[in-house]
């Protein structure tokens, strides 16, 4: 008796079940690629870039910002993210030594509340100052999902990812940016 596959019709419970299979291997790849594909912290900024723009809420973030000035760093700087309580002489105290006048004129702060509203201030931010090269200090983790949203916010910018590693990146936490980066096209 010849049977032929696949067979022309299975059963409603077996193609839910086949399907969730499929979605949860898919799932399963998408996030074993991603933890692959984490950049390795930054250690130097190229020279074509313009300003950088720090995206707070990683550890590290602010930091590596503030040393790239003691280092030289003469553009402009956007730190993107801020508290509203936080404020300029708590970030400057965050500095390796003291900073000029003329470096803390480097810097402007902004309040952008999620990472999406960030990429949108970057946007605005670097129309301003006319910058077209900028370097983003954010982590590692969260490299991905800034990319994906400054590529779809921000697509006349040339874009340079500068990552930092924050210390005890957890599994849970690449997880958890893992689906936010899965959902942020759906949300903008």
């Amino acid at each position: 008796m010849y049977h032929p596959w696949p067979p022309t019709k299975l059963p409603r419970h077996l193609r839910m079940l086949l399907a969730l299979l499929v979605l949860a291997t898919l799932y399963g790849l998408g996030f074993a690629l991603y933890i692959t594909s984490l950049p390795t912290p930054f250690t130097t900024i190229p020279p074509s870039i313009q300003g950088l723009a720090v995206f707070t809420g990683g550890a590290g973030r602010v930091d590596a910002a503030l040393t790239e000035i003691h280092r030289g760093f003469s553009g402009k700087i956007l730190i993107s993210g801020k508290h509203q309580n936080t404020t300029f002489a708590a970030i400057l105290a965050r500095a390796p030594a003291p900073l000029s006048l003329q470096q803390q004129a480097q810097i402007t702060l902004d309040e952008a509340p999620t990472t999406h509203q960030n990429i949108k201030s970057l946007g605005q931010w670097a129309q301003a100052e006319n910058l077209t090269h900028i370097g983003i200090i954010t982590s590692t983790y969260h490299a991905a999902r800034v990319r994906l949203l400054s590529w779809i916010e921000t697509p006349h910018l040339t874009l340079t990812i500068l990552a930092v590693q924050p210390e005890n990146t957890g599994l849970r936490v690449l997880w958890h940016e893992y689906n936010k980066l899965l959902a942020a096209p759906f949300l903008l």
